[in-house]
């Protein structure tokens, strides 16, 4: 029975998410390691080289898109600057927390470093990466949030 209540929480939140006007639409990539490995485990490539930590330290790498998606930004609120204009706040984050999900007719599992555009009309692309998930109810199915980091090194204008 309390599983009832998360997965009502997910409804609801993707019912907000497809409806409300502050919601950006987005599209979702993840990082491919291309450098292929002689030995594997678990039918992935080793990284191998001694002082490779983790797959940040690979060189050869490409993002593979996986889907289009909805994200809202759902950041507790801080006290900041206003625009000189005074009709928005000047965060100075560059960690923000986002409530994504995917298109209706997509099943896509987010994860850490993946990549997110948020679609700003049809000709910016601003860059974030996934770089921590929490959760807000600690029951399954849990209800996710994303933060999230700039990454201005990959935006993309058209």
């Amino acid at each position: 029975m309390l599983n009832t209540v998360p997965q009502a929480v997910n409804d609801m939140a993707r019912a907000v998410l497809e409806n409300h006007p502050n919601t950006y639409n987005c599209q979702i990539y993840r990082k491919v390691i291309n450098r292929v490995s002689d030995s594997e485990m678990g039918g992935r490539p080793t990284i191998g080289g001694l002082g490779t930590v983790d797959s940040e330290d690979e060189d050869d790498f490409s993002y593979a898109y996986l889907g289009n998606g909805y994200a809202l930004q759902a950041e507790p609120f801080q006290p900041s600057s206003m625009m000189d204009r005074q009709d928005a706040n000047n965060s100075f984050d560059t960690e923000l927390r986002f409530l994504i999900c995917a298109d209706t007719d997509q099943d896509i599992v987010l994860k850490k470093r993946d990549v997110v555009y948020l679609l700003l009309g049809n000709t910016i692309k601003m860059a974030w990466e996934i770089t921590a998930i929490e959760t807000i109810i600690n029951i399954p199915p849990f209800n996710l949030r994303y933060i999230m980091n700039r990454r201005d090194d990959i935006d993309f204008y058209v």
